[in-house]
């Protein structure tokens, strides 16, 4: 569930995404840094395990500027077997438009995995995100589109495609849920990945709860997308964030 956080949190404020992502504020005439850490049952990137769905810490950094610019880093652990790679570290920067009332966001992305171990192929790779957030009155709905001209892996050109919803139920209580699709040149077959849950926040702390899952589950073919045991099937995710919204204060 890879960058959920982000993108909720940006969702929620119809400022953009981090990771999709970036808290980002679009009309501020000068710097601020934003940063949070978290806790996830499970890293999941579109419905995947990540770290065979084992306890996660991440945290990440966004300097905002102005005029909607914005950069930032994204860290956590990972494991897609024998502890390989142990950790993912990304970079982004992008620039959000007013579109009247919705937001646009453009966005670099690098997906970089320092430590990954495997002559001959490299882990890492390049996205251009795009995405439109649009509240209508207590529902914030954000639509994603993605390319990379060389996915993961050497697996060749990926497209992806998203849509998230969220509800705010109360002032501290919201409910969301994902559909996403996801498309590369040399996979055995491309998938869909969802998850629907809550976010509670309080202050600065925010607990989301959701189930996340693909229409792989156990497939022959789920070891394309990743060589952890279950790694595609479903299960419930919980993510405890701790935000500061301007470290420069």
């Amino acid at each position: 569930m890879k960058n959920l956080t982000k993108t909720l949190l940006g969702a929620l404020a119809i400022a953009g995404s981090f990771a999709g992502n970036a808290f980002a504020q679009d009309a501020a005439p000068d710097f601020t840094l934003s940063g949070y850490a978290a806790a996830q049952s499970d890293y999941r990137f579109r419905g995947i395990s990540q770290n065979s769905k084992e306890v996660t810490p991440e945290a990440s950094l966004n300097l905002g500027g102005p005029d909607g610019f914005y950069a930032g880093t994204w860290v956590a652990k990972t494991n897609w077997g024998g502890n390989n790679p142990s950790f993912e570290a990304d970079f982004y920067g992008g620039k959000h438009f007013d579109l009247g009332g919705t937001d646009l966001n453009v966005e670099a992305y690098y997906y970089s995995y320092p430590d990954f171990r495997n002559v001959g192929s490299s882990a890492s790779f390049y996205e251009t995100i795009v995405q439109l957030t649009h509240a209508f009155g207590p529902l914030t709905v954000t639509l994603t589109g993605a390319n990379s001209p060389e996915f993961t892996l050497g697996s060749g050109t990926g497209w992806y495609a998203s849509g998230l919803a969220s509800f705010a139920l109360t002032d501290w209580l919201s409910i969301s849920g994902t559909v996403g699709h996801q498309w590369v040149d040399t996979a055995p077959s491309d998938y869909t990945h969802f998850d629907v849950g809550a976010t509670a926040t309080w202050h600065s702390w925010s607990l989301d709860t959701r189930y996340a899952g693909t229409d792989i589950g156990n497939a022959a073919y789920s070891g394309f997308w990743m060589a952890t045991p279950n790694a595609c099937s479903g299960g419930f995710v919980a993510t405890l964030t701790y935000t500061i919204s301007d470290l420069l204060k």
